[in-house]
């Protein structure tokens, strides 16, 4: 299964009663927004870029040992999120110095840490038809991954993940293992103190947190999309932001922008430029031409997971530490070359600088000599499309 393969057309929703402290009661549950719903800026079918937010609602709750957290995965969100005595720092990817370099970068190639793999696993408790999720405060409980989807259907829906806690008095760490720097605070507090109720996503401080990123977020598509090129016609550089991410790592933007360029001239180049958050992909071309973002390493080869998910890996498969070793798709061209009808043009994976694997991300083309419109898209995520429009002049 791709990372986040599509994501459905979304509709407006109200405001629910403000969660608000109260004083201690038995068996309460306290529910906090994992990301954010936001109609306005989620829905990938008029082509604007999608906004996720790598952010809790709220960031900090109280709780009585015997309360219940729900942690509520909101629709079109996508996270792996756990809570632990402290936050765990699994490394999301790192780099194959194993091997060969990347073709399409000539960088390491990019290959799945153990937090990848958080990235893959189902929920095992804490949703509908699992056990209850405990945590007693002494090891990490984990929700695996969560998207803002019906599972039956397909639709944009809320997503609960329930965890009663037994740990004693103290601070406690949620956070989700795939977008470093998305926090919380769980503060386990005595029994008569003050604690936190109700849905934490519609108090007025979880409101001035949404409005606060969804402002830096749209700032920096707007941004992104009003990007000149430099230099003089037949030599000059366009760029093309791949997803970005806002200086708070509290938002990440999934498209491409500008997403079309329409006025490229023959010999000028396009610079793609990858924002700090996700994995991406240029490919150009039909998807069904290009690799499959993910797979496994077979040392020289690369052999891409099926429609249905990574599977049995193949025979020929490299182990590491013990397991199977996850890449990502290797590329097929090298930067510089020009745009070609007839060969698949492929950056290969990259991913952004907050996971230390390759920082300042960049994959570039020539402008091909043959004038026409060139298509490409993001095959981890399939909404996130480009044109490029070539003239021979």
């Amino acid at each position: 299964m791709r990372w986040k393969r599509s994501i459905g057309v979304v509709a407006s929703t109200g405001l629910l009663a403000v969660g608000l402290a109260v004083p201690a009661h038995a068996d309460a549950t306290v529910t906090v927004g994992v990301g954010h719903f936001d109609a306005a800026n989620q829905d990938p079918s008029n082509g604007n870029p999608l906004v996720e937010y790598t952010d809790f609602f709220g960031r900090s709750v109280r709780v009585h040992s015997g309360d219940t957290v729900n942690f509520q995965t909101q629709k079109n969100e996508f996270h792996a999120i756990a809570l632990a005595p402290a936050v765990i720092p699994l490394p999301v990817f790192v780099a194959d110095t194993d091997d060969a370099p990347a073709k399409g970068t000539g960088l390491p190639k990019v290959a799945g840490g153990p937090g990848l793999f958080k990235a893959f696993a189902p929920p095992t408790c804490g949703v509908q038809g699992t056990p209850t999720c405990v945590f007693d405060g002494s090891a990490p409980v984990d929700a695996g991954a969560i998207g803002g989807f019906d599972p039956a259907t397909g639709q944009p829906t809320e997503v609960d993940w329930n965890v009663r806690i037994t740990a004693p008095t103290g601070d406690y760490a949620y956070f989700c293992y795939i977008h470093p720097g998305m926090q919380g605070v769980l503060h386990v507090v005595a029994s008569g103190a003050e604690s936190d109720s109700g849905n934490q996503i519609n108090t007025a401080a979880a409101q001035a947190q949404f409005v606060q990123d969804q402002s830096e977020a749209i700032s920096l598509i707007a941004s992104d999309n009003n990007a000149a090129p430099t230099g003089t016609p037949g030599s000059r550089t366009w760029s093309v932001h791949v997803g970005d991410t806002t200086s708070t790592l509290h938002a990440a933007i999934l498209g491409m922008m500008p997403s079309s360029l329409p006025n490229v001239v023959s010999g000028d180049a396009v610079k793609f430029l990858w924002g700090a958050f996700e994995p991406h992909t240029v490919g150009f071309g039909a998807d069904a031409n290009l690799p499959g973002p993910f797979g496994w390493d077979c040392g020289k080869t690369y052999v891409a997971f099926g429609p249905a998910g990574p599977g049995a890996p193949p025979a020929c498969t490299e182990f590491e530490n013990g397991k199977p070793e996850i890449i990502g798709d290797p590329g097929t061209r090298s930067p510089g070359q020009g745009l070609n009808r007839n060969q698949v043009t492929d950056s290969g994976l990259l991913v952004g600088s907050a996971y230390g694997v390759n920082p300042g991300a960049v994959w570039w083309s020539v402008a091909a000599a043959q004038p026409g419109t060139y298509q490409y898209h993001c095959t981890v995520h399939d909404f996130m499309v480009g044109t490029i429009k070539v003239t021979g002049a």
